[in-house]
């Protein structure tokens, strides 16, 4: 649904806030911009708490390689990266934790000269092959570092992320960012706010509010469920004792 479609859904049919009026100045009790300001605040909240917000394409999620450079950071939305990969390539890189990616790989014990304080640690250039993640200072680090050649290469990131803007009157034809299918439920939140963040209102419509608050958080929860349960690897089919080792 379009952004005006769920505003005119708000004011008319849930708060019955607008009349049509012959003349004269209306006298609307829930303005426009408050309304848009619950909307997008709804929007922040599902996406936070449910991630349902992916992206594989869009501009948060292309990073330009840099010569001889290893720590990029990324945009600000994002809330967390599920894959990362060259843009010539179709296999994503290897993610290892942020603590592990350092120059040297392996054991440091097995370098006889890594305790010599009186050799420079060096690493060659060359074509990245995995990297890691700071979500302290989001920050993407890749290794190897890249080499003049890869540098002309992108890195693409499959990632989970926050709306880009704000809903406004300036965008009320376009639709919000996250799946249609939840574009109802932050009507829920809007109209619940306004019933219960405006002074002067019917204790019986602030108990609907709270009522419509309770519905919409409950839906984010369903929301958060779904997400995980989809993205669970299958369990391993095990028939008796085979799938343990025959105990």
């Amino acid at each position: 649904m379009k952004v005006s479609e769920l505003l005119t859904h708000i004011t008319g049919t849930m708060l019955e806030d607008r009349a049509a009026l012959v003349e004269g100045a209306g006298d609307e009790l829930f303005k426009d911009a408050t309304v848009l300001r619950y909307l997008t605040e709804a929007q922040k909240i599902y996406c936070r708490d449910a991630w349902v917000l992916e992206d594989l394409t869009g501009p948060a999620t292309q990073i330009s390689l840099i010569e001889d450079e290893t720590d990029y950071a990324f945009h600000k939305s994002i809330i967390h990266i599920k894959s990362a990969r060259l843009s010539d390539s179709a296999l994503d890189l290897t993610r290892v934790g942020y603590g592990d990616n350092h120059l040297i790989v392996g054991s440091y014990q097995t370098d006889p000269d890594f305790w010599d304080t009186n050799l420079a640690l060096q690493e060659n250039s060359g074509r990245p092959g995995r990297y890691s993640v700071d979500m302290g200072t989001r920050t993407i680090r890749v290794r190897q570092k890249p080499d003049e050649d890869s540098a002309l290469l992108k890195l693409q990131l499959a990632v989970v992320r926050m709306p880009l803007c704000d809903l406004t009157k300036e965008n009320a034809d376009k639709e919000p960012e996250i799946p249609e299918e939840h574009h109802l439920d932050l009507t829920l939140f809007a109209a619940g706010s306004c019933l219960t963040r405006t002074a002067d209102i019917d204790a019986e419509l602030k108990k609907l509010g709270r009522e419509w608050l309770g519905e919409f958080y409950g839906n984010v929860a369903k929301a958060k469920r779904d997400k995980q349960r989809r993205q669970q690897s299958m369990p391993r089919f095990r028939f008796g004792g085979w799938g343990n080792g025959g105990s």
